[in-house]
C-alpha cells in the first residue's frame, strides 16, 4: 500500500515490560496459540469477541483479520516474522504482519492487537484498513518496510503506549484517508529511526498528544495532499520532538527531509499546543522547529486558521518558528522559543 505524502518538493531499544494479562470478556473463548503454530488457523476458528493468545516464541506474519477480536501476545519476546504463508495477500495487502481489513461502509469493529513484536515485514507491521475502533498497544514495530503501525480510512482508532522503529522511507505511526477519524488517539507511543514518527495525511479529528518522536528525520507531518477534503481538525499536545536530524533522501513523492520537528503543509483549524520542540536541525527548505508551509501541488493550498500555542520550541535550525504558509490567518501565542521567520512570531 503505497500510499505517502504526494509532493514535489540502527539500534534496538529495549522495551518496557507488559502488565499482566486481563481476562477475557464475559462469554468469550480464550485459543491459545504455541510458537511457530498457525496464528491465522486460531483466527478462522474464533467467534467475534474471542482471543488468540500467544505464548513466547516467534510466529509467521501475514495474519489476516475479518472479525472483532483480541490478539495477545506476552511481550515484545512474541514476535511475528514473514513466514510462508502471507494471508493479507489474498486481501490484496502483501506484506504485512497483521492486517484487519473491512470494506467501504462495513468496516471491521473492536479488533485490539497487544503485547507482541511485528518485525521485519516488507510493508507494515499492523495495518487497518476500513477499521472502527481497532487498538493496537503495547507493540513493538521494528524495521517493516513501510509503515509500523497504520490506518486507513478507518475511525476511533487507538494507538497507545508502543514503540517503533526503523521503518524503512516511510512513517512509523500513520493516520490517513478519512474525512472524519472520530477521533483518533495516537498516545504515549516511542517512534525513532523512521523517516516520520507521525503522518497524519488527508484526515481530520486525529488526536496525538504524549508521544516521544527523536531521531527521526521529521518528528510529525500533517499534510493537505490536495484531495478533497484536505487536512485539519488534528490536535498534537504534549508531545516531545527533539533531535530528528536523520537525513532522509527523496524517496519517490517523499521530499528530502532533515531536522524537522512538526511540519504542517497546508491544512487548516489544527492546534499545536504545550508540545516540546527541541534541537531539530537542518538546511532544508521544511527544516527547523514548527515549520508551516502551503498544500502540495498543484492545489497548494495555504496553511491556514491553524493555532500554534504555549510551546517550548528552542534549540532549532534554521529556526525554532517558520511560517511559510501563505496565510495571514495562523495564529503564534506564547511560544516559548528564540527565533523566527517572520520575526515576531516568539
Amino acid at each position: 500500500m503505497r500510499r505517502t505524502l504526494a509532493v514535489s518538493l540502527g539500534t534496538a531499544v529495549a522495551f518496557a515490560a507488559f502488565m499482566p494479562a486481563g481476562h477475557a470478556a464475559t462469554g468469550a473463548r480464550i485459543h491459545v496459540v504455541k510458537p511457530g503454530r498457525s496464528i491465522q488457523k486460531a483466527v478462522n476458528k474464533a467467534r467475534p469477541g474471542d482471543v488468540i493468545q500467544l505464548k513466547a516464541g516467534r510466529y509467521d506474519g501475514g495474519v489476516l483479520v475479518r472479525k472483532p477480536l483480541t490478539i495477545r501476545g506476552a511481550g515484545n519476546k512474541t514476535v511475528l516474522r514473514p513466514g510462508r504463508n502471507d494471508y493479507c495477500a489474498k486481501a490484496g495487502q502483501p506484506g504485512m504482519g497483521i492486517c484487519v481489513i473491512g470494506r467501504a461502509g462495513h468496516p471491521v469493529r473492536n479488533v485490539t492487537v497487544k503485547k507482541l513484536s511485528v518485525q521485519h515485514f516488507r510493508e507494515t507491521g499492523v495495518l487497518g484498513l476500513h477499521t472502527d475502533r481497532l487498538t493496537v498497544e503495547h507493540v513493538l514495530a521494528k524495521r517493516n518496510g513501510e509503515y509500523g503501525i497504520a490506518e486507513f480510512s478507518s475511525t476511533r482508532g487507538r494507538f497507545v503506549h508502543n514503540w517503533v522503529q526503523h521503518s524503512g522511507e516511510h512513517a512509523g505511526l500513520y493516520v490517513g484517508d478519512i474525512a472524519n477519524a472520530h477521533g483518533t488517539v495516537v498516545a504515549e507511543n516511542h517512534a525513532s529511526g523512521n523517516a516520520m514518527g507521525l503522518l497524519i495525511r488527508h484526515a481530520r479529528n486525529v488526536k496525538a498528544y504524549g508521544n516521544t518522536f527523536v531521531g527521526n528525520c521529521a518528528g510529525v507531518l500533517l499534510v493537505d495532499d490536495g484531495q478533497p477534503g484536505g487536512q485539519g481538525h488534528n490536535a498534537l499536545w504534549k508531545n516531545k520532538i527533539s533531535k530528528n536530524n536523520r537525513n532522509c533522501r527523496p524517496y519517490g513523492p517523499v521530499p528530502a527531509l532533515k531536522g524537522t520537528g512538526i511540519l504542517l503543509f497546508g491544512g487548516d483549524h489544527n492546534s499545536i499546543k504545550k508540545n516540546e520542540v527541541t534541537y531539530n536541525r537542518g538546511r532544508l527548505p521544511y527544516s527547523g522547529g514548527i515549520v508551516l508551509f502551503r498544500g502540495v501541488p498543484p492545489q497548494n493550498r495555504p496553511a491556514r486558521f491553524n493555532v500554534v500555542e504555549a510551546n517550548r520550541v528552542l534549540g532549532n535550525a534554521p529556526y525554532d518558528l517558520l511560517d511559510n504558509s501563505g496565510s495571514r490567518t495562523n495564529k503564534f501565542r506564547a511560544n516559548h522559543c528564540r527565533t523566527s521567520k517572520p520575526r515576531g512570531l516568539c
